[in-house]
């Protein structure tokens, strides 16, 4: 009986090692769905953007478009941390769940953005599909443990 308990202990540590080997190899992202917004409207939150892109020479941000839907992203050493969507139905803002160790600057642009739009209530936000990270991705995150110091984008 006693090798059971064993055994279930290993295998909990077994999916735990696993699951902080995947998420360090890919952050996960944490979307926030808002009320449609004009053209101008997003140009503005573009540009929001790339103004803290270009303030931030030597931190390794990095501001890219994809000009097939419009929609944009900064990038941290190559990994994407923020990025915004316009759909036809609502305007998607997604960062990763780990943002505050790998780019915390791009939580002020994050909050700056957010206060300039009108959040979906909880019900619209599921109805148009936006899933929000359940618990055990959070925990998942933690658990996987720090970003490394050659991975960040902070300002010193």
């Amino acid at each position: 009986m006693a090798w059971h308990r064993w055994a279930a202990v290993a295998l909990c540590i077994a999916s735990l090692v696993a699951a902080q080997r995947q998420l360090s190899a890919r952050p996960m992202p944490s979307p926030l769905a808002f009320k449609s917004i004009s053209g101008e409207r997003y140009s503005q939150l573009r540009r929001q953007t790339i103004q803290f892109v270009e303030a931030r020479p030597r931190h390794g941000f990095q501001f890219v478009e994809r000009h097939e839907d419009g929609a944009f992203q900064i990038l941290c050493r190559g990994v994407p941390v923020l990025w915004l969507e316009r759909r036809s139905q609502y305007l998607l803002m997604q960062a990763t769940l780990d943002v505050e160790q790998r780019a915390p600057d791009v939580l002020q642009l994050r909050a700056l953005l957010q206060r300039q739009l009108q959040p979906l209530d909880y019900l619209e936000q599921v109805l148009a599909g936006v899933p929000e990270p359940v618990l055990m991705d959070r925990m998942l995150g933690v658990l996987a443990g720090g970003v490394p110091d050659g991975a960040r984008c902070v300002t010193e």
